[in-house]
């Protein structure tokens, strides 16, 4: 049956492209070549040809093609990324750039830092975020405090809302699946006079799998999920120079966990609630006949976590439960001069405080346990500083640094230099990226109480601090038919923040992430497309010479796309995990242990009937392939989902 369905879906690609060859017009046009813009790399537009950085872009018709709910399936887009996820959908969620730690990527909505001062690392789990009203995402791979500060030491993630363009109108989507998944969509956006706006309200749900991996005994119980999402986003355009952007992203959602991967890891009644406020508001003017830019920001981010376990008759003398709160507030001036067509200088300051408190409580035989983390703060100011040179059309740099100071440790410079050069004669784009990064301890890292067992937090910590460097090439062929990327990368990590267990949190790590990367894409037939990205990754620690923990040595992303006229769109997708260690924590001690590499394919369909209605199809893990991303936890296998999208204009 496999075979069959394989079959099957190879013709749905390459099928019709066989049956055009005969009927399509010889004279036809390939397909467009749309120049991507970001500004993610410089703090103001730019194509990525103009930067030495790394970037990845995903838009928003790749995001509506794959017809995925969940933003963390989308992200796998790219070989550099790699996502781990500890059961089904909503469970805890890690991601990898270039083997860098989650806590070590900075995650923004719309420009607004998103990672959470009250996780104990400062990370953010991406695995509650939908992709509804999300234009587009771009990831910068490399150190980049210079414009961003703490938490970018390997990288960011700047997730862009849809800004409302075109007539006022309605989108209805919804979609059904396997694992009793399903999803409801209302949207609206558009422009009326001098207002844009996009507004998304979107639920999501599904019955899951055990969270413990059900191939181990005492591991049968489903774990479920749902998400409620709303985003919105409105721009007020007062005149040409003056405009006021609203941003708001509120999110609610609840998941069944269990207590731990591997054999009778399962809990019945173990739940986690999550409560996330994003919002920014942001003035933006021009002076001196649009020379002078400014853009000031108010951020505001809220986070609420709670988790209950009360006994039951599996555990009937065992009950925890545990609340943690934070809140992120951010004051950003950036100032743009257009000094002249070939040089733009960008500076500004920003000052930020975050909160957070925790309260644990659990009842066991032995009695109870309690550990209070009561609110602390911390503050920060900093000043960035970018010039950006333009010497059209073959040479492009960006170079900057940043002070920051906390309250808590001091000072900190870092430094970016990112120059790229377009060869004329073969339009061969040659980039290099050279910079630094630091991430500053953690409200919990700093403060947190000591135990009966010895001391946990620690204020004289120091912040971790990371180099790297990226040089490669972009080669272009076949009136831009053909695309081929090579980059070699490297990146030091040092003062990682570990903790010891009879001194608490110390700076004492190290490590180190090289490899290369190749990427290319092929348009063939006018109509079917191939893309490739892969890479070859060594992250290992300094001290132990030991790899690091669930970075796969190789990824790999081969994907067959067929698209005609934009009413048909196909993919077949094939995702490639390399061997990587983890733990096993059902031993005692732990013990490393090599995860088997595996392979997922997916497909997808998607046919408009008519302006205002789409239909999708997708197929995931064809093979039904048995595997794990984090040692003793469950993944999905074989699955199928359908949806439509319709659209109502005013």
């Amino acid at each position: 049956m496999k075979k069959s369905l394989i079959i099957f879906l190879l013709w749905s690609l390459v099928g019709p492209v066989s049956l055009l060859s005969k009927e399509s017009n010889p004279d036809q046009k390939p397909p467009k070549i749309h120049h991507q813009i970001t500004v993610t790399a410089t703090r103001i537009k730019t194509t990525p040809r103009e930067t030495g950085a790394s970037i990845i872009i995903i838009t928003k018709e790749e995001l509506i093609q794959t017809g995925e709910p969940l933003l963390i399936n989308a992200l796998q887009k790219s070989a550099a990324i790699s996502m781990i996820q500890t059961g089904p959908a909503g469970m805890a969620t890690s991601l990898f750039l270039r083997g860098a730690n989650s806590e070590h990527t900075l995650v923004m909505i719309d420009g607004v830092e998103v990672n959470d001062p009250i996780s104990p690392s400062r990370s953010f789990d991406l695995a509650h975020l939908q992709t509804e009203n999300i234009e587009r995402v771009e990831i910068l791979l490399g150190p980049q405090s210079p414009l961003y500060g703490s938490d970018a030491l390997g990288g960011v993630i700047n997730i862009i809302t849809s800004s409302g363009q075109g007539k006022p109108h309605l989108e209805f989507s919804g979609l059904v699946g396997s694992w009793k998944t399903n999803q409801a969509q209302i949207s609206s956006s558009g422009e009326w006079r001098q207002l844009a706006f996009s507004f998304s309200l979107s639920h999501f749900q599904d019955e899951g799998i055990s969270a413990a991996s059900a191939v181990y005994p005492g591991n049968t119980e489903k774990d479920g999920y749902r998400n409620l999402s709303f985003s919105g986003r409105t721009d007020l355009t007062f005149s040409p120079e003056n405009k006021l952007s609203f941003f708001l992203r509120i999110i609610r959602a609840r998941a069944e966990i269990d207590n731990f991967g591997g054999p009778y890891g399962d809990d019945p009644n173990n739940l986690q609630k999550n409560r996330h406020l994003i919002s920014r508001l942001q003035w933006r003017n021009f002076l001196f006949s649009s020379r002078w830019e400014q853009l000031l920001s108010v951020n505001l981010v809220y986070h609420h976590r709670k988790n209950r376990n009360p006994a039951d008759d599996t555990y009937p003398n065992y009950s925890d439960q545990a609340d943690f709160k934070s809140m992120f507030i951010k004051l950003d001036w950036q100032h743009n001069l257009y000094l002249h067509p070939q040089n733009t200088l960008t500076f500004g300051v920003d000052f930020k405080k975050e909160t957070g408190q925790s309260e644990y409580i659990s009842f066991n035989p032995w009695g109870k346990v309690a550990s209070t983390f009561p609110n602390h703060q911390a503050h920060s100011a900093g000043f960035y500083l970018q010039d950006f040179i333009r010497l059209q059309p073959y040479f492009f740099c960006q170079v900057g640094f940043r002070w920051d100071h906390y309250s808590h440790f001091g000072s900190v410079v870092t430094y970016r230099l990112t120059p790229s050069i377009i060869l004329p004669l073969t339009r061969t784009q040659l980039k290099m990226s050279f910079g630094s990064g630091f991430k500053a301890p953690s409200l919990y890292q700093l403060y947190a109480p000591p135990s009966l067992y010895g001391p946990i937090g620690n204020e004289d910590l120091q912040p971790e601090k990371s180099r790297g460097w990226e040089i490669g090439c972009h080669q272009p062929f076949f009136k831009n038919k053909t695309q081929l990327a090579l980059t070699f990368f490297s990146q030091d990590y040092d003062n990682l923040i570990q903790f010891d267990f009879f001194r608490g949190y110390i700076n004492t790590g190290k490590a180190r992430s090289r490899g290369w990367e190749i990427s290319g894409s092929t348009i063939l037939f006018n109509h079917f497309q191939v893309t490739l990205d892969y890479t070859h990754l060594q992250a290992r620690d300094r001290q132990t010479n030991q790899p690091l923990l669930r970075r796969p040595a190789t990824r790999l992303n081969l994907g067959l796309h067929f698209n005609i006229k934009e009413k048909l769109r196909t993919t077949l997708l094939l995702l490639y995990y390399g061997q990587r260690d983890d733990l096993d924590y059902s031993l005692w001690p732990p013990r490393r242990v090599t995860l088997s590499p595996f392979k997922l394919v997916n497909f997808n369909i998607s046919y408009t009937f008519l302006p205002q209605l789409q239909v999708f199809l997708r197929m995931e893990n064809l093979l039904n392939e048995q595997y794990e991303l984090v040692k003793g936890y469950g993944t999905y296998g074989f699955s199928v989902y359908l949806g439509l999208k319709s659209k109502i204009e005013f």
